[in-house]
């Protein structure tokens, strides 16, 4: 019945999320129909890297921050985003002092959408689950985390010398210690 399917959606709290973007679905099915909607198809490629975006637009904000070095400095603190839609987000966050605070305990959170996920994760029981095997995560990003170190082991290589990362971070603090001197306090175990 459409109750018990508004009950499973609404309050039971199995998602599907999308893992290329902040979509979340209801059911196998539906995040398929999102995703050979909003992901697949036309591709713009970048002439100056590996990048692909699903929109003009998307490219040509990729091509200014990345390839071009465009920033945009708040004029309240030393602050530079690299999008517009950050900087507007910046001055709210840190300089207007907009929260969003839980009905049900002490968070306030810092955007609408960071709201709803604590409400999920924290008193709703929401799980989010891996298409590929039994685990369950409180949110997406660990989702995430989980489907790129279990499943898909991406390999981030370094394009100064022969290391190679399986995360983005590693590779990010190798090259700082590498090859721009800049040391940690701690020893890294796949320098």
């Amino acid at each position: 019945s459409s109750l018990k399917l508004h009950k499973d959606y609404r309050h039971e709290g199995v998602r599907y999320p999308c893992d290329q973007c902040e979509y979340t679905a209801s059911s196998v099915s539906k995040l398929k129909l999102h995703k050979g909607a909003k992901h697949e198809g036309v591709r713009y490629q970048c002439d100056q890297c590996e990048h692909t975006a699903t929109q003009l637009s998307n490219l040509k904000q990729h091509k200014e921050s990345k390839h071009e070095g465009i920033r945009y400095p708040c004029d309240q603190c030393e602050y530079v985003a690299t999008q517009v839609s950050n900087l507007k987000q910046h001055r709210v966050f840190k300089h207007e002092g907009v929260r969003y605070p839980c009905d049900q305990c002490e968070y306030a959170a810092t955007t609408k959408t960071n709201l709803k996920l604590h409400k999920e994760s924290k008193h709703e029981g929401v799980r989010y689950s891996c298409d590929q095997c039994e685990y369950l995560a409180s949110d997406t990003s660990n989702l995430r985390r989980h489907i790129q170190t279990k499943h898909e082991v991406v390999i981030y290589k370094c394009d100064q010398c022969e290391y190679n990362a399986t995360e983005a971070s590693n590779l990010k603090q190798h090259k700082k210690a590498e090859h721009e001197g800049i040391r940690y306090p701690y020893d890294q175990s796949d320098k």
